[in-house]
């Protein structure tokens, strides 16, 4: 019988005096290993934990078994998780868990918060946009812009504040009729009013090269700790986000990644493949489930510092919800890259309610049926666990395939039919849908629906410099998160009807490039007009913006040949046509039109 050694004994050959061999190899400062006798064994000795092995094992006495069936109590597993494919180090202390099937005790997840009241009189859509990039904003670019033509190529561009909202109106048309070259705007066969009589095409073109928005000479080098690759856009990128920290927000929130088509060179850039535009600059982004945007942030790869301790994605979404004010019950969902355990209990401690879909290995022991024994049961089966002290729930359903669900407020009741399509009977059946599914498949779209509609008129004109596409995004999320605010306050003043994301738009981009500034002068010669030519077909003015209309800014009267209807009296004939609005008014003895139109 082989001799049996206590601790004591174990200890003294691990710490052999000087002279004697050891098992112990050296020069493996790595990974050191130890080769110990399979007969110096202690009995009462249990070896640690590797934080890197696989779950722990739990050895069940033959004088008892678990039953699956019955309530049961898991220990946590102290695996190290791996967060978004990357191998990480957690340092912190691995918390234990213990996972029981039991009834869900629902908390009170009452939103305690609420809009404010609307103003009386709903602001132009020009206002609306300045809530997010206002004159300082346009009056920073404009100075980084002279300084950053001077000191490259040593010319004297001379803009203004006035001219780079011109330069984004212009842009912003470019959104609503887009064109594969935007020299079409001003081609003599293709000549477009709206943008060619603002600005001309080689003015155009100097501001799309030298445009800028910061100091170049304050960027750190490459191989400085503190370089950052945003350096470029990082004071627009701060402003828009400071201006959207100002919104107040709605209950419900999703946090979810955008992509920014790009198709150039830069090192920031990211390859998504089941994305609609599968190259391009990775935003991460929070949004309502109105679709707008309350915190966002551009990924700029692994070498992202990020504070948290949670990894990668778990860090994007505690950053992104930091701005939330705490004890109003916000309710945030996420999708199985970003959910862990350790994240829904830490947003849980501010009283952020959460609910995401999880993967497999980031359960931290709560095990659940297999996908084989869900299937047996068929389409709506499930399987569920509770958190003892967290009061986090896990659920396992069964759809097409098996998915895991991960809440801090709402579990398995009370479940609800839901219509899916079935293969083997040809037509849509009734499937026992848990209420955590039902949450997360209605709320968790807010991310999504603003991708939806910042396609639909999103800002394309090619551009030398990178972070040009970084510019074009914030230009379109501030006129769409501007719409979606002025409808807030039409439905809180109970107006159904608003104007339409095109027309806002394009009333934005009308004020930005003609109120309070000057139209540009006409070269060449003079071509037919309008009122020289002999038509049968009558045509009405469109009146302008509010913005234009009031700026009291370049507003003229002058004589026409053709005489034309009146635009502010409903029965008046006149010769008097705006040189800037471009509509008839009365301007005679009897009537002054021409002043009551301009005056609010």
């Amino acid at each position: 019988m082989a001799k049996r050694f206590g601790v004591d004994d174990v200890i003294k050959y691990i710490f052999l005096p000087d002279g004697i061999e050891s098992d112990l190899e050296d020069g493996d400062d790595d990974e050191e290993k130890m080769y110990v006798d399979d007969d110096l064994v202690d009995p009462d000795y249990t070896p640690a934990q590797d934080i890197n092995a696989g779950p722990l094992e739990i050895e069940v006495e033959e004088s008892g078994s678990i039953d699956e069936e019955e309530d049961q109590v898991l220990l946590s597993c102290i695996s190290s998780e791996t967060d978004a494919g990357e191998d990480q180090t957690n340092t912190q202390q691995k918390k234990k868990y213990r996972w029981r099937k039991k009834a869900y005790t629902f908390p009170d997840v009452s939103f305690k918060g609420e809009f404010s009241t609307p103003p009386d009189e709903i602001p132009t859509p020009l206002q609306y946009f300045k809530l997010f990039l206002n004159d300082d904003c346009m009056a920073y670019i404009a100075e980084q812009t002279n300084c950053y033509a001077l000191a490259k190529d040593g010319k004297v561009v001379g803009t203004s504040a006035k001219e780079i909202e011109q330069f984004f109106g212009i842009l912003l048309f470019t959104g609503i009729f887009p064109c594969r070259a935007y020299t079409t705007y001003w081609s003599n066969f293709s000549r477009f009013p709206l943008i060619a009589d603002i600005m001309s095409r080689n003015r155009f073109q100097d501001h799309l090269r030298y445009i800028h928005f910061n100091n170049n000479a304050e960027m750190k080098a490459r191989d400085h700790p503190d370089y950052d690759p945003l350096f470029k856009v990082s004071p627009l990128l701060k402003r828009l986000r400071d201006a959207m920290s100002q919104l107040e927000p709605e209950e419900r929130h999703s946090v979810d990644e955008q992509m920014i088509p790009f198709k150039g060179r830069s090192g920031i850039k990211q390859y998504i493949k089941n994305k609609p535009h599968r190259w391009g600059f990775k935003v991460f982004a929070r949004a309502g489930m109105s679709g707008m945007i309350y915190d966002f942030m551009v990924y700029t790869g692994k070498a992202m510092k990020l504070p948290g301790n949670l990894g990668v994605a778990g860090n994007v979404v505690m950053r992104l919800v930091n701005n939330l004010p705490e004890d109003k019950n916000f309710k945030v969902y996420f999708d199985n890259w970003f959910s862990s355990v350790d994240l829904v209990c830490l947003l849980k401690q501010q009283n952020i309610w959460s609910v995401g879909t999880i993967r497999s290995n980031r359960l931290k022991g709560c095990t659940l049926k297999s996908d084989k024994e869900l299937k047996q049961l068929g389409r709506g089966s499930l399987d569920y666990k509770c958190e003892d002290t967290e009061g986090v729930s896990i659920v396992k359903w069964c759809d097409n395939k098996a998915v895991h669900l991960i809440s801090t407020y709402c579990s398995i009741d009370p479940a609800d039919k839901c219509k899916r399509w079935s293969v083997a009977e040809k037509k849509r059946i009734d499937v026992e849908r848990p209420y955590v599914v039902k949450e997360y498949n209605q709320h968790m779209g807010g991310v999504g629906l603003c991708d939806m509609m910042l396609e639909l008129y999103r800002t394309d004109i090619r551009s030398k410099k990178w972070y040009m596409r970084i510019v074009y995004y914030c230009l379109d999320v501030a006129v769409l998160n501007a719409w979606l605010l002025y409808r807030r306050h039409l439905a809180q003043n109970n107006q159904p009807r608003y104007l339409p994301l095109k027309d806002f738009r394009s009333s934005i981009a009308s004020a930005l490039t003609l109120a309070g500034k000057q139209k540009i002068k006409k070269r060449g010669r003079p071509s037919l007009n309008d009122e020289s030519r002999c038509s049968s077909k009558k045509t009405k003015k469109a009146l302008p913006v509010t913005d234009v209309r009031y700026d009291g800014l370049h507003h003229w009267p002058h004589h026409i040949a053709k005489r034309m209807r009146c635009r502010y009296c409903p029965s008046g004939y006149t010769r008097v046509q705006c040189s800037k609005c471009l509509v008839g008014l009365c301007l005679n003895e009897r009537n002054n039109c021409f002043m009551a139109f301009h005056t609010k």
